[in-house]
């Protein structure tokens, strides 16, 4: 039979308690990998080869171990003979300049008169050697060729009366049969070129002659041709050319640091040739720390910008504050089966001297995912 206890409190159970969360600890992974400081680029070797010029080389201006900044003259090549080219050039195109200057400024009444009296007499004398032989002048060299034939038959008769005379040689008719004689010849050699026609050399040289008086006189009346300009300056831009090389050849005679850095060979002296003169510079600014030995199993952890710490061995209690610069592409070498890169770093080494080849480690905080 129940029990009922009517009238009285009935006991509540004992509620279990909710547990409340159990913190998690979080730690902080750090990456620590060997490395050394390194050049921001490799020593560069700078030559003359490039320029194509030829030469030796007059003067040189650094030594090894001497800081250059950007502009600094390293070396000049014996200039005379790039001198002279340029004034060539430069006086070549003067000349042309005035050329074309005297050729495109109005003509002068002058000058149209004067061209056109040379015209005329081109083709008067292409008339003439047209004509020949002329009759008229066949003509009056017959009539003087007779004249002195009677001239040198009487001079003749006149000598051969005196003939066996003494001294005949010293005489007058002597000295008349001379003068006949001489007449004689002239007047066959008139008269023989008067009856010979023109030969094709005459003819062809006569025409040339008055087609270039016809252009000359052209010219000045109507100025130049849209040909004769396009030609004129297609030379004018020939002549500015080799003025722009020679002056850019005086440029290329003097090797130039590119950059701030260091000497760090010199491979030239005075009197050697250009082609076996050359400067290597290193470029010491900004140094980084690179480290060779990064494993690919980080690589997802770390990105450039991510900060890190440098201890150069030179200075093993000093924290030297870094970044990550960049991440190779491509794995350099490998550890097992495990790819390893190069990372490099900036950083900021403040007071303390840094120099390229220093070893030292590099480690860099990772916080794990929550």
């Amino acid at each position: 039979m129940s029990n009922f206890n009517f009238g009285q409190a009935t006991a509540t159970p004992e509620q279990t308690p909710t547990p409340l969360p159990t913190p998690i600890t979080v730690f902080q992974t750090t990456i620590s990998t060997d490395g050394q400081v390194v050049l921001p680029l490799p020593p560069q070797t700078f030559s003359f080869q490039s320029s194509g010029l030829s030469g030796t080389v007059s003067e040189v201006f650094v030594t090894v171990g001497q800081q250059v900044k950007t502009g600094d003259l390293l070396i000049r090549i014996d200039e005379t003979d790039l001198q002279n080219a340029l004034k060539r050039a430069e006086a070549s195109l003067a000349s042309l300049e005035a050329q074309i200057a005297n050729e495109t400024a109005p003509a002068l009444i002058g000058d149209i008169n004067e061209s056109q009296a040379s015209l005329a007499s081109a083709q008067a004398e292409l008339a003439r050697l047209q004509s020949l032989p002329s009759e008229e002048a066949i003509t009056q060299a017959a009539a003087d060729l007779r004249m002195r034939e009677i001239e040198l038959r009487q001079a003749q008769e006149a000598y051969d009366q005196v003939a066996y005379a003494q001294g005949v040689g010293m005489s007058p008719q002597a000295a008349e049969l001379q003068q006949s004689t001489l007449a004689y010849e002239r007047a066959k050699a008139v008269y023989d070129e008067a009856t010979k026609p023109a030969t094709e050399a005459q003819l062809a040289a006569a025409r040339a002659n008055v087609v270039q008086a016809k252009n000359r006189l052209d010219k000045l009346q109507t100025g130049l041709r849209p040909e004769a300009q396009a030609v004129n300056e297609a030379k004018l831009r020939e002549s500015q050319l080799q003025v722009a090389e020679a002056q850019q050849n005086l440029v290329n005679a003097q090797l130039i640091a590119p950059w701030d850095g260091v000497v760090t060979g010199v491979n030239a002296a005075p009197g050697v040739s250009i082609g076996n003169a050359s400067i290597t510079i290193a470029q010491v600014e900004p140094l980084r720390f690179a480290t060779s030995n990064f494993s690919e199993r980080n690589l997802a952890d770390v990105q450039p910008g991510d900060q890190a710490t440098i201890f150069l061995k030179s200075y093993p209690n000093v924290p030297i504050p870094a970044v990550i610069y960049r991440i190779e592409l491509e794995s350099t070498q490998k550890d097992g089966d495990t790819a390893l890169f190069t990372v490099y770093f900036d950083f900021n080494s403040g007071e303390f001297e840094v120099r390229p080849g220093m070893t030292g480690r590099v480690e860099i905080g990772i916080e794990p995912e929550s």
